[in-house]
C-alpha cells in the first residue's frame, strides 16, 4: 500500500510504525503503532497496538470508538505482517 503521507518529518513518531486508516472514501487518520511480529514456533499471531491517530494534525485516538481502534490495529498487523 502507498502511503499518500510523507512520515519522513522530524515531528512524526519516528519509533512506531505508520499506518494509514480510510475511514471514509478519501478521509485518512494518519496512525503510528507498536507492533509485535507473529511467533508460529510458539503459536503468537503477533499483533499491532494503536498510540496515536491524526486528523488534520490533531491526535484523536482517545475519543476513537473501542469497534474503530480494533479494526485499526487488525487492518495494521495484517499489512505490517505482509512486509
Amino acid at each position: 500500500m502507498k502511503m499518500q503521507i510523507d512520515y519522513s518529518a522530524d515531528h512524526w513518531p519516528n519509533h512506531l510504525r505508520p499506518f494509514e486508516y480510510e475511514f471514509e472514501s478519501g478521509k485518512i487518520l494518519a496512525c503510528f503503532l507498536e507492533y509485535s511480529e507473529p511467533d508460529p514456533g510458539v503459536g503468537y499471531p503477533g499483533g499491532a497496538w494503536l498510540i496515536y491517530a491524526f486528523a488534520g494534525g490533531v491526535d484523536i485516538e482517545g475519543i476513537l470508538a473501542d469497534s474503530v481502534i480494533q479494526d485499526i490495529e487488525r487492518e495494521a498487523a495484517w499489512q505490517f505482517s505482509q512486509n
